[in-house]
Parts: structure tokens; sequence; C-alpha cells
């Protein structure tokens, strides 16, 4: 089960946070927020996935969706800082293409 909720500190940030585990039944609903967030083309939507326990294939398909969807007028930028998250991202070559930053705090400091 995860929660994906979505806060928006200043008009042009958006923050997903996630809560939880991301597999293939959880997956869409973040996929859906971020999805409509890059629609609404934020300068900065930031995934905050430092609350999530396990990350599947499916949750690395829809970073992977969100780097390829984002342009140039909305900067992605990843928080991550558990192994359970950061280990498939690193195995993918994911780590390479995103911004990973190590808290909220750091991927909202630009």
């Amino acid at each position: 089960m995860a929660t994906v909720a979505v806060e928006r500190p200043t008009e042009d940030i958006a923050v997903v946070r996630v809560d939880g585990e991301i597999d293939m039944v959880t997956a869409p609903a973040l996929e859906s927020q971020v999805a409509a967030l890059l629609r609404e083309k934020p300068r900065v939507l930031v995934i905050d996935l430092t609350d999530v326990r396990f990350f599947s294939s499916a949750g690395l398909a829809v970073l992977a969706l969100a780097h390829r969807e984002s342009d140039d007028t909305t900067e992605l930028r990843v928080v991550a800082d558990d192994q359970a998250v950061l280990r498939p991202m690193e195995l993918t070559g994911l780590t390479e293409d995103l911004e990973i930053r190590p808290s909220l705090t750091a991927a909202l400091e630009g």
C-alpha cells in the first residue's frame, strides 16, 4: 500500500510525496499524479521517495516516464536516500539521467 500526496510549497514548485511501497498495484496512482503535474508545467517537480520502503520496476517506469515527459520548462528532481530505492535506480542507470537529492530540503534549495 502507498499514499501519494501533492504539496505546493510555492506557486512554481510541486512536490509529490510517496509513503509506502511502489509496485504494479500502487504505481498507477503515482504516475497519474506526476502526469497531471507535468501538464501544469511547474518550474520544479520534486518526487519525494524518502518514505518508500519497496520500489519495484513499476516505480522505475514512472520515473523514466517523468524524465521523458519533463521538458525545458520543468526541472525534475527525485529525493531518495535509502538503498531500497537507490539501488534499483543505480542498476538501471536512472541515477545518471535523474537529478537525485538526499533530502526534500536539498531538492527545494535548487
